[in-house]
């Protein structure tokens, strides 16, 4: 299963802006960013790695 998270607060609760009647873009519930831009994982353990990779920078 893959999944999208926030490109600016790495948040897993995005979600299609205005059902893509304005273009690909993405709403983040968290940040409230709107943006075409999302990082997408194909599983939890790149997601995990991923976040553990942030943490320590």
């Amino acid at each position: 299963m893959s999944f999208r998270i926030c490109a600016f607060c790495f948040s897993i609760r995005v979600y299609p802006y205005l059902g893509f009647m304005t273009g690909q873009q993405y709403q983040c519930q968290d940040c409230k960013e709107i943006s075409p831009l999302v990082i997408e994982f194909d599983n939890e353990e790149d997601f995990s790695e991923f976040m553990a990779n942030q943490e320590s920078e």
